[in-house]
């Protein structure tokens, strides 16, 4: 194909005489352009526009930036550079690069001015151009400002959630040490002094907050008052639950145990919480004739380690959970103490925890615990069980909330 045919394919230039035609084919040359090329820069001075021959030509804004722009694909017939030919400064809008190897046709600035100049038509088409050209920039312009306001809103949206968020958690956090602290009121510190008792307690949540509870405190002048119970759930939930069902409990005396635990069964299931489901021991220690009275409901068995065999017991006793129905089936039993002897009561997170390969604890394990130190004081002997059970674990996070508590019957 001609240069000539190529100018007449060019809507541009299709109200051109045959003389304009002709001075454009003369003044006209052909350009090899190898692929990644540059044909003009952005902000180049424009001194030529340009036809696509044969190839792919890529105009390009804010080249190398992180706001590198594609404005298009120019293929064969395609006319572009006039624009920066007709602008004060006379720079490129953008640049023109070779996607692949490009042969273009050159048109040098004089001979398009001269052209515009007698041909009145050509000048009118090239404004249709620049109208057309500036109507697609401002689109464009419009549309990146859409874009970053969109950008805007969803970064404003966003930091507001994240403030949101921050806000609860902050509040949620507060709200936590309050309970933390609510609870560290709650449980027991120091326990009454008698002679011939030593009492020894620790506990260890599983999370910020523990459903476990325990209590020793004196009933009368000849008796202790002593629970522990495990709330079935974990973290703040079990942790207020604990808290209500230990204002329940010990607002609650009744002659005997059993009597306590039913009538303490009955108001928690009248608090219609679904959730609340307990397992306990209840129990009443007459100090003078170092007896425990107690109800044990669906909790750990007690152990009972004598001092005259040094052997554990298990004491069992039947009993179902609290909560779960307002006549629940429960036990009340009666055990001697001897000097010496020990009571050790639990939660099923000591049982629970776990080793390094997922291997439980167990009671196995603190019978033989219990057996091994059963001699040593209330303290001495609460040591010697934790410090089993944490070489057990050797690192292994807790499961579940750890409680344990024991009374031993020394000499007066």
């Amino acid at each position: 194909m001609s240069v000539l045919e190529y100018f007449q394919r060019i809507p541009l230039f299709a109200d051109l005489s045959d003389q304009g035609l002709s001075t454009l084919e003369q003044h006209a040359r052909v350009r090899a352009l190898p692929a990644d090329s540059w044909l003009f820069h952005q902000h180049d001075r424009g001194d030529a526009c340009y036809i696509v021959l044969s190839g792919t030509i890529r105009l390009v804004v804010e080249q190398g930036s992180t706001e590198e722009t594609t404005l298009g694909l120019l293929g064969p017939n395609a006319f572009f550079g006039e624009l920066s030919l007709l602008e004060p400064d006379g720079t490129r809008a953008a640049g023109a690069v070779a996607v692949v190897p490009t042969e273009v046709l050159e048109i040098p600035i004089d001979a398009f001015e001269t052209l515009i100049q007698s041909h009145p038509q050509l000048a009118f088409n090239v404004l249709r151009r620049v109208a057309n050209h500036l109507r697609r920039s401002d689109e464009r312009r419009l549309e990146s400002l859409r874009q970053k306001n969109r950008l805007l809103t969803e970064a404003y949206t966003a930091l507001e959630q994240a403030q949101a968020e921050a806000l609860r958690r902050a509040r949620a956090a507060r709200e936590l040490e309050l309970g933390r602290e609510l609870q560290r009121r709650l449980i027991p510190t120091t326990f009454p002094e008698l002679s011939g008792i030593d009492i020894a307690a620790a506990t260890f949540p599983a999370y910020e907050m523990s459903g476990d509870f325990y209590d020793v405190r004196t009933f009368n002048d000849s008796a202790l008052e002593v629970v522990m119970a495990d709330v079935c759930d974990k973290g703040a939930g079990a942790a207020l639950l604990m808290t209500l069902a230990k204002g329940l409990l010990l607002d609650t005396h009744q002659q005997s145990p059993l009597a306590t635990v039913e009538r303490f069964n009955r108001l928690l299931r009248s608090t219609n919480i679904d959730a609340a489901v307990i397992t306990m021991l209840y129990a009443r220690l007459n100090i003078d004739s170092r007896t425990l009275t107690y109800v044990r409901a669906g909790h750990d068995w007690p152990l009972h380690y004598r001092a005259v065999t040094g052997r554990v017991t298990l004491l069992e006793g039947g009993g179902m959970p609290i909560g779960i129905t307002d006549e629940a089936f429960l036990e009340e039993i009666s055990v001697p103490f001897g000097i010496g002897d020990a009571l050790v009561l639990y939660t099923d997170g000591l049982c629970d925890a776990r080793n390094n390969s997922g291997e439980a604890y167990g009671r196995e394990r603190l019978i033989a615990a219990v057996n091994a130190y059963g001699r040593l004081s209330a303290h001495g002997l609460a040591e010697a069980i934790l410090g089993d059970v944490r070489s057990f674990q050797n690192g292994t996070p807790p499961i579940d909330d750890l409680t344990l508590l024991v009374i031993k019957f020394a000499a007066n």
